[in-house]
């Protein structure tokens, strides 16, 4: 009978390693990307086809007022406590003109560029330099009973 618990233990752990796996943004396999077509395709027939894009770009495109919508689509696997890893990524970019035509269309597969680690340096400050004893015994002598001198 002992031996059935720890079989019943193991699976309970092997079962806590299983990946779990989560999908973000759209989804490229329901998605028929030849029905936008290069300058024939118009800004609603892609929020049609795609819906809203997951960002837009912040300045336009260099020479034009032309501007970009992306749509990112990610898989992670994640392992119990482990961070999750990327196992697969689409980012297409469509190009729009002025008048909202579509003027290109670009797809991206796979992890391209790098993560940008926050820096834990400080950037030291000038100005007032307080201490506790500073706080408590720094207002001494500067008030008085006389109403008079508090005015300046």
């Amino acid at each position: 009978m002992k031996s059935h618990n720890w079989l019943w233990v193991l699976a309970i752990f092997l079962v806590g390693c299983y990946p779990t796996i989560d999908h973000r943004g759209f989804n490229p396999e329901q998605i028929q990307f030849d029905k936008i077509q290069v300058d024939v395709s118009t800004k609603e027939t892609v929020q049609d086809i795609l819906g809203s894009p997951s960002t837009t770009s912040l300045f336009p495109v260099e020479g034009k007022n032309w501007t970009n919508w992306y749509y990112v689509y990610r898989k992670t696997e994640t392992t119990s406590f482990f961070d999750p890893k990327v196992v697969d990524q689409l980012v297409v970019k469509v190009t729009l003109d002025d008048k909202d035509i579509v003027r290109g269309i670009e797809k991206q597969k796979g992890v391209q560029g790098e993560q940008i680690k926050a820096s834990t340096e400080k950037t030291a400050t000038t100005g007032y330099e307080s201490s506790v004893m500073k706080d408590v015994f720094g207002n001494f002598g500067k008030y008085s009973l006389d109403p008079k001198k508090n005015e300046k």
